[in-house]
């Protein structure tokens, strides 16, 4: 850490991630999956706040199967085919 770095600090006090200050902190996920109901959820939707598995869930969207729009479902699914993803269910 330079001095400049430091000084600031002295200044400014404790520095806080901007997310933490916003938004509470969320209950964990536990139960059933509620788009499937066969699964243990282990995320939640980022839009609609349904606790989902892994199956039922777009991790680099944080998007449920709901609340996925057509138009990029299937153009991920075109994008499947070119990298030879294949998505598990």
């Amino acid at each position: 850490m330079n001095d400049e770095l430091r000084q600031w600090l002295a200044e400014h006090g404790e520095v806080r991630d901007a997310r933490e200050a916003e938004e509470p902190h969320e209950e964990p996920v536990s139960g059933k999956c509620t788009i499937c109901e066969a699964r243990q959820a282990k995320y939640r939707c980022l839009k609609c706040g349904a606790a989902v598995c892994p199956s039922c869930y777009w991790v680099l969207l944080g998007l449920c199967d709901r609340c996925i729009s057509p138009e990029v479902r299937k153009r991920i699914r075109e994008a499947r085919k070119d990298y030879g993803i294949d998505r598990i269910k």
